[in-house]
């Protein structure tokens, strides 16, 4: 009986799907495995370690993504670099320039963040929600009263 699939073109390369989940669909991943989409699907059901892979994958992601949200509202630094030729005396002189630049705090990217992770951060919408939640408690609370 011979290798499958999952022994040839999955498991040797676990790291690399761990990686490629942060910026490929499972459907382009299973693509470049040389695999079908619902052979990935049956391979997660069947192999914990690729269900890990992927887990990991997406936890790695969401971890940049806070970090990188975190950096937006609170403003950073960075360097930008601008090349430009000059003619010099019949010469072409290629000249490198760096230049320190900060990017300012944003505002959206404090908002989404103060509004999921301080509860005394007012928010429209999560009042919204309460009011929502009220009122499907209440219709409820009627309609099993109606059906007694």
């Amino acid at each position: 009986m011979g290798r499958n699939k999952y022994e040839t073109n999955v498991q040797p390369r676990l790291e690399e799907i761990r990686e490629w989940i942060g910026t490929m669909t499972e459907e382009q991943i299973a693509k470049k495995l040389g695999i079908s989409r619902r052979s990935l699907e049956n391979y997660k059901k069947q192999h914990k370690e690729l269900q890990e892979a992927i887990r990991g994958g997406r936890e790695d992601l969401v971890i940049e993504l806070k970090e990188t949200l975190k950096r937006k509202a609170q403003g950073y630094h960075y360097k930008e670099t601008k090349t430009v030729i000059r003619d010099e005396g019949g010469r072409k002189v290629k000249i490198v320039e760096q230049y320190e630049k900060y990017a300012q705090p944003d505002t959206g990217a404090i908002h989404l963040l103060l509004k999921n992770l301080d509860e005394t951060w007012r928010n429209d919408d999560r009042e919204t929600m309460d009011l929502k939640r009220q009122r499907l408690e209440m219709e409820k609370e009627k309609n099993e009263a109606q059906n007694w």
